[in-house]
């Protein structure tokens, strides 16, 4: 399957249990993979073809803005969904989620999960 991605866009946001995070921003690092059949766009060059990754930022984007949770797997789970409802080109979607500044103490790149999803389930 062919695949649209977008690699480490970084939002800030307030996912987190502690009140420290709730209560302040913080760095999130999101990778996101859509697998979708790309053949239409590559023989048509017409973008409605395929799947904006424009619109893909967006959505993250506006998700992490709106959406209040404790855990980033509630923020992953979330994204996947609205992946799938708004874009019906999609079939499978790989989303990581991770926290560069988490209130952890030592010294490590980042935290974080990453899910995998299909449209089927």
């Amino acid at each position: 399957m062919d695949k649209i991605k977008l690699n480490r866009i970084e939002l800030l946001g307030s996912i987190g249990v502690l009140e420290e995070e709730k209560s302040g921003s913080q760095r999130y690092w999101i990778s996101i993979e859509i697998g979708a059949d790309l053949k239409p766009a590559g023989t048509t060059d017409q973008l409605e073809r395929t799947i904006d990754y424009s619109s893909v930022y967006l959505l993250c984007e506006s998700l992490m803005r709106e959406f209040a949770c404790d855990l980033v797997e509630s923020f992953a789970e979330k994204l996947s969904q609205q992946i799938f409802e708004r874009f019906e080109r999609a079939q499978s979607v790989l989303i990581e989620v991770l926290k560069p500044d988490a209130p952890i103490e030592g010294k490590f790149d980042s935290v974080g999960i990453e899910i995998r999803r299909t449209r089927d389930g």
